[in-house]
């Protein structure tokens, strides 16, 4: 069973690139990459949903439930990102 995180303050580009300069710790420049990978990830993710959507909408109209529910969940993940 997963357990909700605790509120925490996103962590801005500026802080992350601060972060590998002041750590020669591989560990934390793997931790580093894989955050700023999810970011590139997330961005994929929501130029697909767009097409999905609007292929969705041009051929069949109206809105696809579970579309409209991934779209939640990025708008939720966009906001929280500096």
């Amino acid at each position: 069973m997963t357990r909700e995180l605790p509120s925490f303050d996103t962590v801005t580009k500026k802080e992350l690139r601060a972060l590998w300069r002041q750590h020669a710790d591989p560990d934390i420049h793997r931790l580093i990459l894989e955050v700023v990978r999810y970011r590139q990830v997330m961005k994929e993710i929501d130029e697909l949903y767009k097409s999905t959507h609007q292929a969705w909408r041009d051929q069949v109209g109206g809105n696809l439930i579970a579309l409209h529910m991934l779209l939640q969940i990025m708008t939720i993940e966009r906001q929280r990102l500096p």
